[in-house]
């Protein structure tokens, strides 16, 4: 078996969605070391991980233009436990960010990544490690490589929205889902509880994905996935920093991955619609879930 093919497939799996893509953020690195080292000022808004201890990475998958960031999962390895739990962010999460408030999917654009880095620091309490920027082209293309998921789309899911160049026409029903009709599938917006029910959507998706194709037939699609996935990610995390998990990595699997979402209800305040996280539940989850 080639090793560097499983860790990217593992990777891409486990990766954090749309961030799925991320799930390769080392693939690029697992085949080549010529990276781009990241920005200082990114680097100031980083820590560094301790030995044997969690492995926290932030992965923002952007809107058109890659402004904003159109979904935000703060992912966290346990190489002692051999878990990795994943915590989805809504994008309209309130946020302060400098004197005013603010969607937390605003940071990337007002900073970039040291901002957005610093913003859900601030709003978790979580150490960050690494970070990982991916586009949603990346997604849609390793979606197809992959030859699909099948899915059934709980409801007639249409929107159209020609500023970001989305146009969301989904059937009802158990279908095939391309990279296509993915995306359209998880940037969907319009429920009754808009992004928490977004989240719960696309956390059935990313299950429904890791069952189908977390598989060792899918090892002979890693060298297209890799050649997808260099063009779509900016990230700190390096070949070293693999190898120093490598075990838990191996691990990985549908049983030991967990899907969490920040805890909260939506509120619109002052004509404006926003996520409000519920500070006390949140304390809870993160001592109980991520141990800090």
């Amino acid at each position: 078996m080639n090793i560097k093919k499983y860790f990217i497939l593992v990777f891409f799996m486990v990766g954090i969605f749309l961030a799925v893509v991320g799930g390769v953020l080392t693939a690029h690195y697992v085949l080549s070391e010529q990276i781009d080292e990241p920005e200082d000022s990114v680097e100031e808004a980083l820590e560094k991980p301790t030995s044997d201890k969690k492995v926290n990475i932030l992965i923002m998958g952007t809107d058109k233009g890659g402004e904003r960031s159109d979904v935000m999962i703060l992912a966290s390895l346990d190489p002692r436990n051999k878990r990795l739990n994943m915590l989805s962010i809504p994008r309209d999460t309130r946020v302060k960010i400098g004197n005013n408030y603010q969607k937390i999917n605003a940071a990337l654009a007002i900073g970039r990544e040291k901002l957005a880095i610093q913003t859900v620091k601030q709003l978790t309490g979580i150490p960050i490690h690494y970070y990982a920027t991916i586009d949603f082209a990346g997604f849609r293309n390793i979606i197809d490589i992959l030859g699909g998921v099948e899915f059934d789309v709980p409801m007639n899911m249409n929107y159209d929205d020609p500023v970001q160049d989305l146009h969301i026409h989904l059937k009802k029903g158990l279908q095939v889902l391309d990279g296509n009709k993915a995306e359209q599938f998880v940037r969907f917006r319009q429920y009754p509880r808009g992004d928490l029910d977004r989240i719960e959507a696309q956390q059935k998706f990313l299950k429904a994905l890791f069952e189908q194709k977390l598989k060792l037939s899918y090892i002979s699609k890693a060298d297209d996935i890799y050649n997808e996935i260099v063009k779509s990610i900016k990230t700190n995390f390096k070949m070293s920093d693999l190898i120093k998990n490598i075990g838990a990595i191996k691990a990985l699997n549908t049983e030991n991955i967990t899907m969490l979402q920040l805890p909260g209800e939506p509120k619109m305040i002052g004509g404006v619609s926003y996520f409000i996280c519920n500070d006390e539940e949140m304390t809870t989850l993160i001592r109980e879930q991520f141990g800090y």
